[in-house]
Order: structure tokens, then C-alpha cells, then sequence
């Protein structure tokens, strides 16, 4: 129930800029319709984050961004002058696209999670969401984002607002590129990480102690993280004997 949750608001965090945009941009877009526009959006974009809070008790970078954005324009359409208010009118499209940007380029920047961790918790096991590849990948298809809303960004700024520049190309641009790479991506990622490698015959161990002594080769502090180990072995025939190998402080060794 909590999972159908999430996917439902995500799904409506879109509202507030989807109701904004069709207010602001019916007939000739004029300030007064702006005003209106960005007072609706803002008020159902802070109810979206309020739901969020509540229900699923956590917010996306998107319901942050659309709120952020509405507010600032609200700000921006009331209380500047009107030659300045009127840039907001003309180049909404591209605000949002440039805010779209810096919330994809800027978080992780300043420690926080990439822009693309709460969608892909919800695609993938939580057993994977603490494992170095998993924010490699989310890291690189977080860069990746904001490659692409900095492009739509400047081709809604420089089409002058116009459809074609600032919602065919920029659709044809996520729809056919960002969201294929997105899916693609993760998979392509972990197949050339794990891809095979050719056997050297020389390196196969030949008995149970050299396999045994061989281990700490194979160790990776960083999937080991604090853990803290200590393995006996006892081996029977010729050449055997006792082993220990000790995990801790992110070391493999033998005692």
C-alpha cells in the first residue's frame, strides 16, 4: 500500500507546474494570467509536499523544486517591477528548466543524496541501496539529468519560449534520450564492472591452503564496512593445519 502511495505522488507531483503552464500560457500569457497561475501552482504544489510529508513521510527533489520554483515566481510576478516581472511570463519555461537543473547538479555537490535515489529505492532492493555501484550509477545518471535540463534549458531561453523550443524538443529529448539511457544504463553499467575475464592457469591454486592464503586478494573494504571477523580453519593432510583469517578495520589478514 505504502509502495502504490509513493508512485501516486509522484505521479501528482507534476500537477502544480502541468496546472501552472496551462493557466499562464492559455490566449495571449499575460502577467495578470501569471499571477493567477503561480498562486494556483504554489498552493498545490506546498499541499503535494504537505501529503508527502504526511503520508509517506518523505519529500523528492521534484516536490522541492516545483514548490521552490512556484514560490519564487509568485515572489518574482508581485512584487517586481513590471518590465521585470514580465521576464518571468515570457521565460517560465525555461526557469523551470534551469531549476530542474540545479536540482539535479547541486545536492550531491553538498553531500546529499544524487537527484535519481528516491525513484531508483523504489525500482530496486533495499539489500543494493548502501553498495558503492548503486550510487555510482545513480551519481553518473544524476549528471547525466542535469546534462539534459541544462540543454532544455537553453532551448527554451534562446527559442524564446516558443513550442517548438520549449516543449517538442525538450520532450523529444527526455522521452527519446533521457528515459532510454535511464533504463539501458544500470545494466550496462554492472555488465562491463562483472564482465569475465580471461582465466590465467597459472593463478588457480592447487591446494586448499594456497585458496585459503589466496582470500585476502579478493577482499573490498568497501563492501566489508565495519565488520569484524574472525574464520578458523583446520585442514587434514599433508601440508594442513590450522588458519585463522581475521576481518577488521577494513584489513583481510591472516593471524
Amino acid at each position: 500500500m505504502k509502495l502504490k502511495l509513493k508512485t501516486i505522488l509522484f505521479i501528482t507531483s507534476f500537477a502544480p507546474v502541468i496546472v501552472f503552464k496551462v493557466i499562464a500560457r492559455v490566449g495571449d500569457a499575460t502577467l495578470s494570467q501569471a499571477k493567477v497561475a503561480t498562486v494556483v501552482g504554489l498552493i498545490l504544489a506546498g499541499t503535494q509536499f504537505f501529503l508527502s510529508k504526511k503520508v509517506v513521510k518523505h519529500t523528492t527533489y521534484l516536490e522541492k523544486t516545483f514548490l521552490g520554483f512556484l514560490g519564487f515566481g509568485t515572489v518574482w510576478v508581485y512584487l517586481t517591477p513590471v518590465p521585470v516581472s514580465s521576464l518571468f511570463v515570457d521565460h517560465s519555461t525555461a526557469l523551470l528548466y534551469f531549476s530542474l537543473f540545479l536540482a539535479t547538479f547541486l545536492p550531491q555537490l553538498f553531500g546529499y543524496d544524487p537527484f535519481t535515489y528516491a525513484i531508483a529505492k523504489q525500482m530496486t532492493p533495499e539489500r543494493v541501496w548502501n553498495t558503492p555501484h548503486f550510487r555510482r550509477i545513480n551519481l553518473h545518471l544524476t549528471y547525466f539529468w542535469s546534462v539534459i535540463f541544462f540543454v532544455n534549458f537553453l532551448s527554451s531561453w534562446l527559442g524564446h519560449g516558443k513550442p517548438l523550443f520549449s516543449i517538442l524538443i525538450p520532450l523529444i529529448i527526455i522521452l527519446g534520450i533521457g528515459l532510454p539511457v535511464v533504463k539501458i544504463y544500470p545494466k550496462y553499467y554492472l555488465k562491463r564492472q562483472f564482465a569475465a575475464q580471461p582465466i590465467d592457469p597459472s593463478l588457480i591454486p592447487g591446494t586448499a591452503k594456497e585458496l585459503i592464503l589466496r582470500m585476502p586478494m579478493g577482499f573490498h573494504p568497501e563492501a566489508a564496512g565495519d565488520l569484524r571477523a574472525e574464520i578458523q580453519f583446520d585442514l587434514s593432510g599433508e601440508g594442513g593445519g590450522k588458519m585463522e583469517l581475521s576481518i577488521s578495520k577494513g584489513k583481510c589478514l591472516f593471524q
